[in-house]
């Protein structure tokens, strides 16, 4: 069983949903732009027809711990929760902490690649300059 939450607010210049999926796999956030404000049946329509092509990042591994407590501070502390929310619609601390290293895993990657393709460009001019060389050295 997954569970889906999605949390969608204004930052900066663009509205923006991040959605955080919890399967057996792990946890996954991925983020979706917006641009407008968008209504509420354009959010479900967005998760019925688009959420297929979220791009999740690797399921991270967590530990659910359940405690047992009071039902009446239970229903206190959800009802907390639920004004904190509406104060702030930001995405979890977990959440950002999870695209962050996302973040940083991309940017790696892209530089190693980028390292590579340099070096490859660099030995293919280095192996055109000998071979101009060789051609020079023949008369050509």
């Amino acid at each position: 069983m997954a569970s889906i939450k999605a949390t969608i607010f204004f930052d900066q210049r663009y509205w923006v949903g991040t959605f955080e999926r919890t399967d057996k796999k792990g946890y996954a956030v991925a983020k979706h732009i917006f641009g407008g404000e968008p209504a509420d049946p354009e959010i479900y329509d967005f998760v019925l027809n688009h959420y297929q092509d979220l791009n999740f990042g690797e399921p991270k591994e967590f530990t659910l711990e359940i405690k047992r407590m009071n039902p009446k501070r239970v229903q206190k502390e959800v009802r907390r929760e639920m004004e904190k929310l509406k104060e702030t619609t930001r995405p979890s601390t977990f959440a950002q902490d999870y695209m962050r290293e996302e973040l940083e895993k991309k940017k790696l990657e892209k530089k190693r690649q980028s390292s590579a393709e340099k070096q490859t460009r660099k030995e293919a001019q280095f192996a055109l300059k000998q071979q101009k060389k060789k051609d020079k050295q023949k008369g050509h």
